[in-house]
Order: structure tokens, then sequence, then C-alpha cells
């Protein structure tokens, strides 16, 4: 049998090709499913906003609802632990009433880790 010829045939090669793939996906997710959301929460300036509040919500089969909170620390960070989610949504909201738009957020598979980009809250309103 001609090795060479056997490994370079396309009922080969494909195959091994689809389970490397696999294999590498697998690899993946392993390190990256600890469920963690992280971001910031910025003003229109740029500005970090400390203290705001960030809203968690989760899609069901008709509406969102939330699921967690947390709040922002001196630097407008903030960070979500063991999130089993594949959909969502965040929202952030400031003790003064700003707050920013809702942010869809779509995972490729359940408890994917995920760095939002930044939550743009508006100016003061009144």
């Amino acid at each position: 049998m001609n090795w060479r010829r056997f490994l370079m045939h396309r009922f080969f090669v494909v195959p091994a090709a689809v389970a490397v793939l696999v294999a590498g996906w697998n690899i993946y997710i392993a390190f990256n499913d600890g469920g963690i959301i992280a971001g910031e929460v910025r003003d229109r300036a740029g500005a970090p906003v400390p203290g705001a509040t960030v809203i968690f919500f989760e899609r069901n089969f008709v509406y969102y609802q939330e699921k967690q909170r947390t709040v922002t620390d001196a630097h407008g960070a903030y960070r979500f632990d063991g999130m089993q989610v594949h959909v969502g949504q965040l929202e952030a909201r400031t003790a003064d009433g700003r707050q920013s738009e809702r942010r869809q957020l779509r995972l490729w598979f359940r408890a994917q880790n995920a760095e939002v980009t930044p939550l743009i809250v508006d100016a003061r309103r009144g």
C-alpha cells in the first residue's frame, strides 16, 4: 500500500481536517468557559463612571428579565462571574438618573468569557 497516496486522498484529508477543527474548538472552549462578562462604563467624554449599576438581562422565550446586578469600581469597571448564558442584554444606570442604551450580547457558546465594549451613559436628564 502506498501510504503517501492514502494520506493525500480526500477520504482521509477531509475527515482529518474536520477532526482537527473540532478538537481545536473544544480546546478553545475548555479555556474560555468561565462565564465571565466584563467591561467598563464611561460617560460621553470617555471618563470612567464609578458607582454605576450594571444590569444583565437574560432572554427567556418571550422577553428579557433581570438576572444579575453589579456596581462599577473606581475605574468604571464591572464584572459578572459564573454567567451560564448564551444571549442577554446589558444596561448601566447611575444614581443621578443617567443610563446607557441596552447592549445586546450574543455569545458563541454558553458560559463564554466576554469582554464587552464600554457602555456609554448619557448626560443627566432634567
